[in-house]
Order: C-alpha cells, then sequence, then structure tokens
C-alpha cells in the first residue's frame, strides 16, 4: 500500500503537539506536513513553536513544508499540499492540527483504502463519526454515508483527480470575479449570486457537493475516532461548546472483516437529517458567517471613528452586563470592556464538562440559575442571529437585551 499521511498546521502549537502524539501512537512511520504562511497579523511566537515541534520529530520520517507568508486562502493550501502529495502517493489520509485521532485510526483507514479501492462509488474514507443513533442490531465495523466529513479522512489519487477538474472551475470563477471588472457591471447579478457560495472558499464544501454529485458513499466507523480540540482554541465562528464535537468511542469492533459491497441505508438517512437539523435549526451556516462578518465589519468601523462600547454602554446607564457566547469575539467584548463596564459571567447554550472558565469569569449554562448580581439586568447577545431562541431561555431573567452589533452605532 502506497498511502501518505498529511498533516496541516498553522501556529497552535498546543493542538499540533497532541495531534502528533495521536499520530505516533498510531506507529506512523511517514508523515507530511504543510504548515501555512505567516499572516502579520498573526503571534509570530506560536508559529515558530508550531515549526519547532515538527522539527523535533525523531519518531518518523518527516517530509516538511513551510511557508514564509500567506500566498493564498487555507483552502488552497490544503488542495495544494494533497496535490503534492499525490505525486508519489495512491492514497491520502489527511489530518488538521486540531483532530486528535484514536490509537487505531490509520489502521482502520488503510484497510478501508484496501477494500473500498475498486468500488468506485466509495470516494471518501472518514474517521469520524457524528453523534446519531446506531441501531442496537447493526452489526458491522462501518457504515456507508452520503456525505464527508472534514475531521480525518481520506481518499485514493483517481477520486481526487475527478474532484480537481470541478475544483479549478471553481478557481476560475473566483479569479475571473477578481480581475475582470465587468463582473462589476454587466455581471453584477451573477457575482452575488456565486459570492455567497465561493466567498467562503471552504474547499470540503465542495468535496461534499462533489460526493453528493456523483452519488457516492463516504465510509465511516461505527465508533468515532476523532476529538476535534479545536473549541477549546476558539476560532471566530465559535461560541461555546459545538455539538459536532464528541469524545473519541473507545470500543472496538473487528476489523478483519468489511463487506465490498455496500449501500447507504435508510436508517442512516434518518438519523443524518435528524442530527443535522437539531444542530443547524433554521440559521445556516452561511447565515451566520454572513452575521459575523458583518458584525466585524461594524466593529472595525466603529473603532476607526474613534468609538467605545463601554461609553455607549455608560450613556443607557449600564455599567454591569452579562454576556451570552464566549469564542474570540468574546475575548474581544472583554478587551473592549475591561475597566469600563462589569462583566459579571458568560453564558453558554451547552458549557460541556469541566468549562466553568472563560478567561477570569465563570460560565453557566442558559437553563443553570445565575447568580444574583445587585443592578444586574442587561444582557449582550454575541450570536445575534439565534435572537429568538436566546430570548425565549432567558426569558424575564434580564430586562435589557442587546445584540452585540446594534451597539456599534
Amino acid at each position: 500500500m502506497n498511502c501518505g499521511v498529511i498533516l496541516f498546521i498553522y501556529n497552535r502549537p498546543q493542538c499540533t503537539k497532541k495531534v502528533l502524539e495521536s499520530l505516533k501512537r498510531n506507529h506512523v512511520k511517514e508523515l507530511y506536513v504543510f504548515q501555512n504562511g505567516l499572516s502579520k497579523d498573526d503571534k509570530k511566537t506560536e508559529w515558530e513553536e508550531t515549526a519547532e515541534i515538527i522539527h523535533k520529530i525523531d519518531w518518523c520520517k518527516v517530509y516538511f513544508e513551510q511557508k514564509s507568508c500567506v500566498t493564498g486562502s487555507v483552502s488552497e493550501h490544503i488542495v495544494d499540499g494533497i496535490n503534492k502529495v499525490f505525486e508519489q502517493k495512491d492514497e491520502v489520509i489527511v489530518i488538521e492540527d486540531d483532530c486528535v485521532v484514536s490509537d487505531d485510526c490509520i489502521e482502520f483507514m488503510m484497510k478501508c483504502f484496501e477494500v473500498y479501492r475498486d468500488n468506485k462509488k466509495v470516494i471518501d474514507i472518514g474517521a469520524y463519526l457524528e453523534p446519531i443513533k446506531v441501531p442496537d442490531n447493526y452489526k458491522l465495523s462501518i457504515i456507508a454515508t452520503g456525505a464527508p466529513s472534514g475531521w480525518g479522512w481520506g481518499t485514493w489519487r483517481d477520486r481526487w483527480e475527478e474532484f480537481k477538474k470541478d475544483y479549478r472551475l471553481i478557481e476560475r470563477i473566483g479569479n475571473a470575479m477578481k480581475n475582470y471588472n465587468m463582473f462589476d457591471s454587466f455581471g453584477y447579478d451573477i457575482k452575488e449570486f456565486l459570492c455567497a457560495y465561493y466567498r467562503l472558499r471552504i474547499w470540503d464544501t465542495w468535496w461534499g457537493i462533489n460526493t453528493l454529485e456523483k452519488k457516492g458513499i463516504s465510509i465511516r466507523p461505527v465508533f468515532n475516532k476523532v476529538y476535534n480540540i479545536g473549541f477549546e482554541n476558539p476560532g471566530l465562528h465559535t461560541s461555546g461548546k459545538s455539538p459536532l464535537v464528541v469524545p473519541i468511542n473507545s470500543q472496538k469492533k473487528c476489523i478483519e472483516y468489511f463487506p465490498e459491497e455496500v449501500e447507504i441505508e435508510k436508517w442512516t438517512e434518518i438519523e443524518f437529517k435528524k442530527f443535522y437539523e437539531s444542530v443547524s435549526g433554521e440559521i445556516s451556516l452561511e447565515e451566520r458567517q454572513i452575521y459575523y462578518r458583518n458584525c466585524l465589519e461594524k466593529w472595525v468601523d466603529f473603532k476607526q471613528h474613534g468609538k467605545n462600547m463601554g461609553t455607549i454602554l455608560h450613556k443607557k446607564n449600564i455599567s454591569k452586563v452579562a454576556i451570552y457566547g464566549t469564542g474570540t469575539i468574546g475575548r474581544l467584548l472583554i478587551n473592549e470592556l475591561d475597566g469600563k463596564v462589569k462583566i459579571t459571567y458568560f453564558i453558554v447554550s451547552d458549557k460541556g464538562k469541566n468549562e466553568d472558565i472563560f478567561g477570569k469569569y465563570s460560565i453557566y449554562d442558559c437553563d443553570e440559575y445565575f447568580p444574583e448580581e445587585k443592578g444586574l439586568s442587561t444582557l449582550i447577545v454575541i450570536p445575534g442571529y439565534d435572537l429568538k431562541k436566546i430570548k425565549k431561555k432567558m426569558k424575564t431573567k434580564f430586562s435589557n437585551i442587546f445584540v452585540l452589533d446594534d451597539l456599534f452605532i
């Protein structure tokens, strides 16, 4: 078998170290590592520390490519790295720097590559399984699903080559929109429509579309083999605990026999639909991303005009607030209000186990009892797209509820 294991990293040394430890337990003999270039806005120390961890690897052979500066989007970085490894390998396994894998993860994926290599219906091998309900009488080690997951996955060169043809079209459309000004006049309506998708620049969205369009199959383990630790190091769109993150299931089923012929069973369709409807509700990922982008654009404009949120709140006679939501925006809000308005605590929809502190502030589930604070009646909501649902949960606990972006006035 000629398989390349790829690790994509950036500037999270604490995450990279844990992921590498899990790969070492999988007895990986050869590792391809790609580190994206440093942006001038990012912290150089963390980026250098992450690279140093790679240089110290002594338990396997390492091919390390480190870009000195950002030369494209994260999606372009990942696609480019996969293309390079496929110049030498027949299959690839792709791991990102926030995906800790089970001790038998690589063995499971290698076995899938072997069994399903000639089954062209199978386009993707995944190590992650959403927290769906598997029937008690289900006996197989694998589940055939209709779409891939980006948290620990792999594929074959021939499947990837087919996908690249379509992905190049997406890239050409994007470049045309950037470089041909007729898109701003005669093609304006076309550009607006396409930008709703292209600006996301999330390559794995297109990988998923590719699988669905071909009516392909993504093979998953019946027991989840990936734990995403990225939410412990929040990103821009992270607010509290993600329902997608589940622990590695230590249970194992024999991987000596997998059925060569697989079909998507009806129960998997029902369970996946049920899970994603409960996660997404009425708000799509695209709508959430648009909301946060608009919020940050307002915040930048607000600051450029010399305004301060503490002053805005004081004009409303507010000196003490609670905040709904955490993540990167929560930390920015702490910096904005520190020393100007007292933050009492943070509230999230589901804080999970061992998540009682955010920064120096306590975190409470929205269903928990909040400590009484004299004069506290104001709540600032970060995920404003969920305001209706949050108001329903908060009921009469706060007399004033402000959506964050409404304060940038």
